[in-house]
């Protein structure tokens, strides 16, 4: 999500606007957003009805967490483009910018290793001793 943040201004200059889905509750998202300094809100799947609904939920996962996904929602609630990755391999949100600013196609779009940067690597790891492995069922 941290990369989101960092392209967040370039999505907003299309037009689009930026939104994550968490299995987590009000509060640890929210605390979440805060850590991470997001600038777009975190929206609350406690019942995992969307993560079902959009085929990304992994029932195995902690308890039962959304699979890593970006989908590009027109304004005419059509799915432009959609993209489940893993935990290691995703589309960068720069990318995401390209494609809304139409400087690049769908089909052109590549996944990429992710690899977290120090500040955002302590983050999490202060989140794992905070909170634990494990996402909360609620």
């Amino acid at each position: 999500m941290a990369e989101y943040r960092d392209q967040y201004e370039k999505i907003r200059a299309t037009g689009a606007d930026v939104s994550a889905v968490s299995v987590d509750g009000p509060e640890r998202s929210e605390s979440v957003r805060r850590q991470f300094e997001l600038p777009f809100p975190i929206l609350c799947d406690t019942r995992r009805e969307v993560a079902k609904a959009w085929g990304v939920l992994n029932p195995e996962s902690r308890g039962g967490i959304a699979e890593p996904a970006v989908f590009i929602v027109a304004s005419d609630r059509r799915i432009r483009f959609s993209s489940r990755d893993s935990e290691s391999k995703r589309v960068p949100a720069a990318a995401v910018a390209e494609l809304l600013a139409g400087e690049a196609r769908p089909d052109a779009v590549e996944r990429r290793t992710l690899i977290p940067s120090v500040r955002d690597f302590l983050r999490a790891a202060a989140s794992v001793f905070r909170f634990g492995m494990k996402s909360p069922r609620e």
